[in-house]
């Protein structure tokens, strides 16, 4: 047996005080009645003795006593609580850098990504979705909503739609502003996926991790694109060009995203080696359900008993107070 409130047991320590106050008080009045007649006289004049009440005044210590114990509330046993885990929510991240404009997945990589992503956020339809895009720098383009128009409003297809975007691949920042779209709602299912061709530095992968892990969110990485090295488009035609004259050429590089994906107990898919993305996502999802439904229940094994302690003190009290009236 335990207690929620033990520390309103310690005025159990106020009981022997109330028990002596009672003594007193009767000890006192047999004095006072000495003080006018002889105790060998009181039975002459008719006079009663204040009666000892010593039944009733046991009687009310346990009361006294049940009710503070009901105070602290006691529990033991095991409930079976159902609880519910709340939402599912998906927070998805885009990298709209320039190299996924690179056409080794067709029409490019970024729209081959944006693709998978009108295909999740329909078959996903009771899963809050929320959108980041980043690239240098990151911006949430959607916050969590089952509103798909909405949602796929704000999708781009291109990476040059996004002019307030910084050119490169900042990834810690990203993650910050992914678990910043996800509400403080403990036992939600919440998950992040990441569409990118990787590139990342390790620095920021460690970075990024760490965020991730100190909100417990678990990411699934995408990897875009292919292993052969292709030149990067420009928006005004022609091709990407380094400060020598030679064209730029890009390739996925699959090994951040791993490292990514593992370091936050998720996992690493390539986009052209799945079929059913959205099946894994949801799969994914249920499963931290599962998780979250069984860490809530299993943190429910006790219950609350203050009642039988509460019920009988009341009959105690009534009794005692039957009782003292009577002089017992």
């Amino acid at each position: 047996m335990g207690f929620q409130y033990p520390f309103y047991l310690l005025l159990l320590l106020f009981i022997p005080l109330y028990w002596w106050l009672r003594v007193k008080w009767h000890n006192t009045e047999l004095k006072v009645l000495r003080v006018f007649v002889r105790p060998v006289l009181w039975e002459r004049v008719r006079i009663n003795p204040p009666p000892s009440r010593l039944l009733s005044r046991i009687l009310w210590i346990s009361a006294l006593a049940l009710s503070i114990t009901a105070l602290s509330s006691p529990t033991w046993g095991r409930s079976s609580a159902i609880i519910s885990t709340g939402s599912k929510n998906l927070v998805i991240a885009l990298d709209v850098s320039q190299s996924m404009a690179s056409m080794d997945e067709m029409p490019s990589r970024i729209a081959r990504a944006a693709s998978e992503i009108r295909k999740l956020a329909d078959k996903l339809d009771d899963v809050r979705i929320a959108l980041v895009i980043f690239s240098g720098s990151s911006r949430l383009a959607s916050p969590l909503t089952l509103d798909r128009e909405y949602l796929l409003d704000r999708l781009p297809d291109n990476v040059w739609s996004n002019p307030d975007i910084i050119p490169g691949t900042q990834l810690s920042d990203m993650v910050k502003l992914m678990v910043s779209a996800l509400p403080e709602m403990d036992l939600e299912a919440s998950l992040g996926i990441i569409f990118s061709d990787g590139g990342f530095h390790d620095y920021a992968i460690e970075s990024a991790s760490e965020e991730a892990n100190r909100h417990g969110m678990n990411l699934i990485t995408v990897g875009v694109g292919g292993p052969i090295e292709v030149p990067i488009p420009r928006e005004a035609g022609g091709l990407l060009l380094d400060a020598e004259g030679d064209t730029v050429r890009t390739s996925l590089e699959e090994e951040s995203l791993m490292e990514l994906a593992e370091n936050t107990g998720g996992f690493y898919v390539p986009l052209s080696g799945t079929d059913d993305l959205n099946s894994i996502v949801n799969a994914f999802l249920d499963h931290i359900s599962a998780e979250n439904s069984e860490l809530a229940t299993g943190g429910s094994t006790t219950t609350r008993r203050y009642q039988y302690f509460l019920l009988t003190a009341l009959l105690l009290f009534s009794a005692a107070i039957i009782l003292e009236r009577r002089g017992v």
